[in-house]
């Protein structure tokens, strides 16, 4: 029974792990193509931070979601309390941050990090499928 299982998950884990990556590397590749659609950058500000509590991990420690607000200015017009897209435990309220935003609808705006994180899931994914083919093919080759 145990040996039917090991052959079963020899070739099932590089399947899903392949699966995973390609799932990574297509969000990584979406998310590369919309900083086109930012085309302009500003300065915003933080203006608030909000900790809501999701519950307790498995050491019983209390985990948080965050939440931060920023104001920022596009030709004389201002937009207050938007949403920013990231968190990092060094912001702080009052600090600026610089921001990309799509210069056709300047409600839209995007953290100016988004190409280094799309690489980083490019480059996880891309890892990840290697090792699924050669795990697979391995499998298949010991057969």
């Amino acid at each position: 029974m145990r040996t039917i299982l090991n052959r079963i998950l020899k070739f099932v884990f590089p399947i899903v792990m392949a699966v995973f990556a390609v799932i990574l590397i297509v969000a990584g590749v979406k998310k590369l193509q919309s900083r086109r659609l930012y085309d302009a950058s500003t300065k915003a500000v933080i203006v608030g931070i909000e900790r809501e509590w999701t519950g307790t991990d498995e050491d019983g420690f209390d985990t948080y979601d965050y939440k931060v607000y920023v104001d920022y200015e596009v030709d004389g017009k201002k937009y207050e309390n938007r949403e920013y897209p990231g968190y990092s435990s060094s912001m702080k309220k009052g600090d600026e941050l610089e921001i990309l935003y799509q210069s056709s609808n300047p409600e839209n705006f995007a953290e100016k990090n988004v190409t280094g994180n799309s690489v980083i899931m490019i480059v996880i994914g891309a890892v990840l499928a290697l090792a699924g083919v050669f795990m697979g093919l391995r499998a298949f080759i010991r057969r």
